[in-house]
């Protein structure tokens, strides 16, 4: 059909509308399956629409010089009305010279001020920034008369009588003439042409299926932001076993009559009908929404610049390796924020490998490196080695992406290293999860040991130990320091039942006589304070809200507890002397062996301890001392860092020569990111950091955002800057720590042959369900209908 309107009245218009009607009844039937959808927009009073260009086609830009107007143009022109946003035009780029006066355009030149003082956007003008220049909207598109502000080729350039042109455009009757044309051209209500029915069907069909879209966006959103599955052993609905994603739309129907109608009509009619409802098509939304969210992610990292990388990986059910990314940065507001990037299969554990693999990744989110100010890894020595590891390959393109260890990490390797120091440590833990075992292989068993800890308020049920996370290891500790008496009961009731298997009461046997010395009782009093403030501890450093001087004061308060703790053995002897009632430890009453000398040894002296004293000395001492010292040189790696930012939060302390030493430090640190004018500014901060509130500088998050959401922020923006690198420095990476526990739910063993995209989008909305909550479902079934369309309806 042409792009011409024909206009006929009476019978000859019935006739040819009725013949109209039925060619194209056919055509409408193809209309979803062409995917050509159209979308609305409301301009003044009128609801227009818009159209889909072809793949020949050139969709207009924001520059008036550059469109070639032709009917596609003019169309989607119509559809798509540029709008103005003047912060957007470089006002100081305007300048031209009227003899020895230079002149420029300003805001007020598209305001309109009316008589009674009111202030009115221009929404005509359009601003040409290849030819510095201002053109009128709708007379490029329809002016009758040539103009000066309709004329393509020349445009308004004269600046000196900007004001009395625009006013004198606006009020012309070539003006006026070319609105009325543009609005009558983006009038609903055309009436009277011959395409009018045609037209309200095809609206009516865009209607139609955009309900239909809007279902199964929120259907999506609403099993991927939870982590459940999709899809069943059966693609029909009226199936028991058609899945989550079938059934969520078969429950919905029931309250819903559009969509129980659309589901009677298309539900179960098979490949090659179009329905919506379809398995590539809920993958297709996945993919969509996750590209969206990662969009979104991708936004907000470029517009705060400085980022942190956080990397871990973890094998899958199938034994494929993972890699996930994560990102830190500070958001608007002055808070930390992490978020998921999602994960890369199969990269290897070599620092090269690992190291091409982000390049590619961030290259393809155009995320540049050389703004990342921080890497948090563990303490593995292919992403943590100075020579070839992953965090040395990333300083080559960004030499400030200074290395952070996962502080928490550390934590667990500290207690790991004290315990194993000694054969008591060691066996102590040995024995717990020997418990554990001994009582959980039997229902039978277990109960016996639960009707005995359920009489008694104050006990918890044994737990097993955990590997990786070493700090938790204090639930253990604890159920048996407050369960001691019950473990021993429940282990005397099985050593004197009859009906036990022999073997299970000599194993009970064993264990009880385990426990029942003063070693393994010293132990659990010893143990138990010390994991309860390592795991504390543990747990505030993997908050997100956690800075790296917050860190150098965890470990230093800690190091004093320990240094502390060396004080009291005697207060926890006779805590385990009363829990088991025993006054010898088990080398007690033991002949002590003596080594035998070389003949070229002279005599000496040797003493040999026993008693009280050994556990002292050989036991107690020496896996204090180790957390001690193992906390002292885990805290180096923060503190050397910590050390270059943490005189702000004392700057009410230092003197101003001191404070000019140190902000000279932090330029030549980022010389890139500061200049000198951050050591004057600071020198000023610091009289007005005393206004600030006690808890505003407790810390550097805090600090920040209370700077970030004040008006001082245009007067200090070099602090902020200094604030925001510091910030952004994650000290953990327990995000990608958190992800693994995402992706055991996804790809379970029953979506064990779950593809690597479709498992990492799902993870991305599920970990990231925020940011997929904030995001209209029109600009998804938009984006949805651009990727899908191939033909379009003129």
């Amino acid at each position: 059909m042409s792009g011409k309107r024909i206009k006929l009245s009476g019978a000859a218009y019935q006739k040819a509308a009725k013949e109209k009607k039925k060619n194209n009844e056919e055509l409408l039937q193809k209309i979803p399956k062409l995917h050509s959808f159209f979308h609305t927009r409301i301009v003044g009073s009128a609801e227009i629409t818009v159209y889909d260009f072809n793949e020949k086609s050139q969709i207009p830009g924001p520059d008036p010089v550059k469109w070639n107007l032709n009917l596609d143009s003019i169309n989607f022109l119509l559809a798509n009305p540029p709008k103005i946003d003047i912060s957007t035009i470089p006002f100081a780029e305007t300048k031209r010279m009227f003899g020895n006066i230079s002149r420029r355009l300003t805001p007020d030149h598209f305001m309109r001020k009316l008589q009674n003082g009111e202030k009115k956007l221009r929404e005509w003008i359009l601003y040409s920034p290849s030819k510095n220049a201002l053109f009128c909207f709708q007379c490029l598109l329809f002016s009758p008369k040539p103009t000066v502000f309709g004329n393509k080729n020349e445009g308004f350039i004269n600046w000196k009588k900007c004001n009395e042109s625009l006013q004198e455009h606006e009020t012309s009757k070539t003006h006026a003439e070319s609105v009325r044309i543009w609005f009558s051209r983006i009038k609903k209500e055309d009436r009277g042409v011959i395409d009018l029915e045609l037209k309200l069907n095809i609206e009516n069909q865009i209607s139609y299926w955009k309900n239909v879209l809007y279902r199964v966006v929120e259907t999506v959103s609403f099993l991927a932001s939870r982590g459940l599955a999709f899809r069943g052993n059966s693609h029909n609905f009226g199936s028991k076993q058609n899945g989550n994603y079938l059934g969520c739309l078969e429950l919905v129907a029931k309250f819903d009559p559009f969509l129980s109608a659309h589901i009677a009509n298309y539900g179960n009619k098979g490949k090659g009908n179009v329905s919506y409802l379809s398995s590539n098509i809920c993958d297709e939304f996945i993919s969509l929404m996750s590209d969206t969210v990662i969009d979104k992610i991708v936004s907000e990292i470029k517009e705060r610049k400085y980022f942190s990388l956080i990397v871990d990986s973890t094998p899958d059910v199938t034994t494929r390796d993972q890699l996930t990314v994560a990102i830190r940065y500070i958001s608007n507001e002055g808070l930390p924020v992490e978020r998921f990037l999602g994960f890369i299969p199969s990269v290897g554990h070599k620092g090269s490998d690992m190291e091409q693999a982000l390049l590619k990744k961030f290259c393809e989110l155009n995320i540049d490196l050389k703004f990342c100010r921080g890497q948090s890894y563990d303490n593995a020595s292919n992403m943590s080695g100075v020579y070839n590891g992953l965090q040395t390959r990333i300083k080559n393109y960004s030499s400030t992406a200074f290395f952070v260890p996962c502080s928490a990490h550390s934590l667990n390797l500290i207690g790991s290293n004290a315990a194993d120091t000694t054969q008591e440590g060691t066996k102590f833990f040995f024995i717990c999860q020997a418990i554990y075992n001994f009582f959980s292989v039997s229902t039978f068993i277990w109960n016996i040991l639960t009707n005995i800890i359920e009489k008694n308020p104050g006990c918890v049920k044994i737990k097993k130990l955990c590997s990786t996370r070493w700090s938790s290891r204090y639930d253990v500790c604890r159920a048996m320091c407050n369960g001691y008496a019950q473990v021993l009961s429940a282990l005397n009731t099985i050593c004197d039942d009859e009906g036990q298997k022999k073997d299970t009461r000599h194993e009970a046997r064993s264990i009880k006589n385990k426990i029942e010395s003063l070693n393994f009782c010293f132990m659990i009093c010893m143990w138990t304070p010390i994991l309860q403030r390592f795991n504390a501890t543990s747990i505030s450093l993997q908050s997100i809200d956690i800075d790296l001087a917050t860190v150098v004061t965890l470990y230093d308060s800690l190091e004093k507890y320990v240094e502390d703790f060396r004080e009291r053995f005697d207060v926890y002897l006779e805590q385990a002397k009363t829990m088991c009632s025993k006054q010898l430890f088990s080398w007690d009453g033991v002949r002590q062996k003596k080594r035998n000398k070389f003949f070229d040894e002279t005599e000496s002296n040797e003493e040999l301890l026993g008693g009280e004293q050994k556990m002292k000395c050989e036991v107690f001492y020496v896996i204090i001392d180790k957390l001690a010292m193992n906390l002292r040189e885990r805290k180096l790696s923060y503190t050397d860092i910590n050390n270059n930012f943490g005189f702000i939060l004392k700057l009410d302390t230092l003197d101003t020569n001191g404070i000019r030493e140190s902000a000279k430090n932090l330029v030549k640190i980022y010389p890139e990111d500061l200049n000198e004018t951050f050591i004057e500014e600071l020198v000023q901060f610091k009289n007005i950091l005393n206004l600030f509130s006690k808890e505003d500088k407790s810390s550097f998050i805090s600090l920040l955002k209370c700077l970030t959401n004040s008006s001082l922020l245009t007067t200090f923006p070099n602090v902020e800057i200094v604030l925001r690198i510091f910030c952004c420095m994650a000290s953990s990476n327990a995000s990608g720590e958190r992800s693994f526990s995402v992706l055991k739910r996804i790809k379970n063993y029953l979506r064990s042959a779950l593809v690597d995209e479709k498992m990492s989008s799902l993870s991305i909305l599920n970990i990231e369900s925020d940011i997929l909550q904030q995001i209209d479902w029109s600009d998804i079934i938009h984006k949805f209908a651009v990727l899908k369309s191939r033909k379009k309806l003129i």
